[in-house]
């Protein structure tokens, strides 16, 4: 089904009553992009599923999709402000972080990892996820097990003086790779130069999509783009893609 701004609008509604499976399907919608869509007043988030996702654990403590949503979020943030505190640790101060709300990310995002593990085992797509995100999280140092999950991988490159900034978004549902490259697009600066979305399917390339082909006024025309459907095991929502240096959601760097 496609999604909509009043798909969101309606999500948060329910959300902000208290509703949990609201919370969480917000949460992993919101997963997908850089800042939350049409949300007045809130300004820009750099992580604006984690608030829903929090929601949606403490109202289902044993819920497994959340839980592994919120620690692969953690886990993203870990990597991405280890990064900057390597590049340029000034920057890291702008936005209320350092070394110890990066230790406190990892203190969690281990004992999220812990909460889901406990509740396991499960089959061997998580498995292969599960495992990849132990050797992000630094609590396994064995590699992750081969999974050919099957995947849609959005990626755009953009240069302003000597710095690249790259981003990725991963996801698993057709309607919500759409969804979200609609989202980044309309927050885009225009910098945007290369924004290509790839399908794997059993993590083989099946298509690859210039969509500067397709964009109309900073949007995609989606009727003239043959998006491929997933077949084979999709990978499960909020874990990583083993060996490919790849999360599930939104990711931004610059270098």
């Amino acid at each position: 089904m496609a999604i909509t701004a009043e798909t969101i609008t309606r999500l948060r509604t329910t959300a902000m009553a208290g509703d949990a499976h609201a919370a969480l399907e917000l949460g992993r919608l919101l997963c997908l992009t850089a800042s939350e869509p049409r949300a007045p007043g809130d300004g820009d988030q750099t992580w604006p599923e984690e608030r829903w996702l929090r929601a949606a654990v403490e109202a289902r403590p044993d819920g497994i999709e959340a839980l592994t949503l919120l620690t692969g979020r953690l886990a993203q943030q870990i990597s991405y402000w280890e990064a900057v505190l390597d590049m340029n640790p000034d920057v890291m101060e702008q936005y209320g972080e350092d070394e110890g709300t990066v230790r406190r990310r990892q203190i969690e995002a281990e004992e999220l990892y812990a909460r889901i593990r406990a509740a396991g085992p499960f089959g061997h797509a998580v498995e292969a996820g599960l495992d990849e995100l132990a050797v992000l999280l630094g609590v396994s140092g064995e590699s992750a097990a081969a999974a050919a999950y099957s995947v849609y991988v959005f990626e755009d490159d953009a240069w302003s003086g000597s710095v690249r900034y790259g981003t990725t978004i991963v996801a698993s549902d057709a309607d919500e790779i759409r969804w979200a490259c609609d989202e980044w697009f309309a927050l885009e600066t225009g910098l945007s130069s290369t924004p290509t979305l790839t399908t794997y399917v059993d993590g083989a390339e099946v298509s690859s999509i210039d969509l500067r082909r397709h964009l109309v006024d900073a949007t995609v025309s989606w009727d003239d783009v043959a998006v491929p459907e997933l077949t084979g095991v999709r990978l499960p929502v909020g874990l990583p893609v083993p060996g490919r240096g790849l999360y599930y959601g939104f990711a931004g760097v610059a270098e």
